[in-house]
């Protein structure tokens, strides 16, 4: 069935621009076809889709009120209904009618996916690059004003992206598919990672899988995850992942191509793109298991994912330490994950962080012989949480000049030596020993004061420490993430 449409050339589409040239938004497209298959299929459900293809670009000329289009639309069946949205246009030469499909998707009836865990999707993991959505929109995203609906600071890391994304007041909130502008915004978000991590510029061409769960509507905010699937060459493949203020699920698209369309044409900013290895990769190539989690990136339904017992010694911790709570509680439950894989409940609300005394860490799964040990710690940045099959500590501080004026205290003499002499820097080489110190006493569950004076350091490296505990050498594991320090201490059992 071939059906007219009128599709309404508003003022703000000219800010989707691409290569100077106003472009009909994709999403836009897919509620255009929602729209004519429900009015002649009453029944059929709109709100889950598949094999979605963005074919190519409709222009939009400019001052033209209406741009004439044609949604071609199949029989129902045990597939679901496939929709086209195409345009006609005449050979200039010879007159010949051809028809140009634009996108393509299949509209289904499907159960609805589980969601993410909230302590996955709450925040970022491991190290951050974070843009402020400012900039996204400068250099990065070249759209108008109208699109820039990513808000805020985008945070993207090796592992995916979480960003808050606002769905603007002059949005309808009677569109069959929730407001075009919040999944358009998460797509931004997507493009911005691949700048980062893969150096080009990809534009979504299609997605496997779409489930509306609850549209989203005008003026309210959103949080997206994004979490790449894998690369092919020119193309990028995202699961996206769509939460309100609540953590409740709103949409999510599963298998989103996102392909290099523009090749060479439009240069990727040099400041973006990341440089080297992971710098944590020494420490967690070492140990069973580790989490970083990012304290900025933290969205605000990171509280649900807690249980009742963390929930209550949250409630007592001063206002501006709570975030570094959560923090550290969501990197214990995520290294849990890690550790017991599919052992752990779906719930992280089940996954407690908090031993019986309140005060050690944990990281047990309900109804599992606890295998692993772990240690946590927290700075004004970082939470971070590691497990190994022996004692083990962690420690994360910040570069301080503070840390010399204690040093006589938490140093022997000879550390004192080794430290004004290090290549490290007196303030470099006095993070290591505290951070290796602080190790040592959560591995071996002393008292800070105990390790001061009793352990000593016999070496002081950048990446690596030597450590002597009861006549034997140990190594700690360094690693600097900007002026922060992370150090990692196992203790092997004799």
């Amino acid at each position: 069935m071939r059906l007219t449409l009128r599709l309404r050339n508003y003022p703000y589409l000219g800010d989707h621009s691409v290569e100077g040239h106003a472009v009909y938004p994709a999403v836009e497209s897919l509620e255009r076809l929602a729209e004519a298959v429900i009015a002649h299929y009453p029944g059929q459900s709109v709100l889950h889709s598949h094999n979605a293809e963005f074919l190519r670009f409709l222009e939009l000329p400019a001052g033209k009120p209406e741009v004439d289009a044609l949604a071609d639309i199949g029989e129902p069946g045990n597939d679901g209904v496939t929709a086209s949205l195409c345009t006609a246009a005449q050979a200039p030469q010879t007159g010949i009618s051809r028809t140009r499909d634009h996108v393509r998707v299949t509209f289904v009836d499907a159960e609805t996916p589980v969601p993410l865990t909230l302590d996955i999707a709450c925040a970022a993991e491991g190290i951050c690059y974070r843009v402020p959505a400012e900039r996204l929109y400068k250099e990065l995203v070249r759209f108008g004003p109208s699109f820039h609906n990513a808000v805020g600071t985008l945070s993207l890391f090796q592992d995916g992206a979480v960003a808050p994304l606002k769905s603007p007041e002059t949005a309808s909130s009677r569109l069959s598919l929730g407001s075009p502008f919040v999944l358009d915004a998460a797509f931004h978000v997507a493009c911005a990672w691949g700048q980062r991590y893969h150096g080009f510029i990809a534009f979504p061409v299609g997605y496997a899988e779409r489930s509306i769960v609850r549209p989203t509507v005008a003026g309210e905010l959103y949080f997206c995850r994004v979490v790449p699937r894998g690369a092919e060459k020119d193309v990028l493949i995202f699961d996206i992942w769509i939460y309100d203020q609540a953590g409740a699920l709103c949409e999510v698209a599963s298998g989103v191509r996102m392909k290099n369309v523009f090749k060479d044409k439009m240069p990727v900013p040099e400041w973006i793109k990341t440089a080297g290895q992971n710098r944590l990769h020494a420490i967690r190539e070492r140990i069973a298991g580790s989490s970083v989690v990012e304290l900025a990136s933290m969205l605000p339904f990171a509280e649900k994912a807690l249980s009742a017992r963390e929930s209550e010694i949250v409630q007592q911790r001063q206002q501006g330490k709570r975030n570094r709570y959560h923090g550290t509680r969501i990197a214990l439950k995520r290294l849990a994950r890690i550790l017991y894989k599919d052992r752990a409940p779906y719930d992280p609300v089940l996954i407690e962080t908090i031993a019986p005394d309140r005060l050690h860490p944990a990281c047990a799964v309900p109804g599992e012989k606890q295998e692993f040990y772990c240690s946590a710690s927290h700075d004004e940045r970082f939470a971070v949480a590691v497990g190994g099959r022996n004692p083990i500590g962690v420690d994360v501080e910040r570069l301080s000049n503070t840390l010399l004026k204690g040093a006589h205290i938490y140093m022997t003499p000879h550390e004192q030596i080794r430290s004004t002499q290090s290549p490290l820097g007196e303030i470099g080489a006095a993070i290591r020993v505290w951070t290796t110190k602080e190790c040592a006493a959560k591995a071996l569950d002393v008292p800070l004061t105990t390790v001061w004076s009793g352990i000593e350091l016999k070496e002081i490296g950048e990446d690596q420490s030597i450590i002597s505990i009861g006549g034997r050498n140990i190594e700690a594991v360094h690693a600097t993430v900007d002026d922060h320090v992370f150090t990692v201490l196992e203790i092997p059992r004799d």
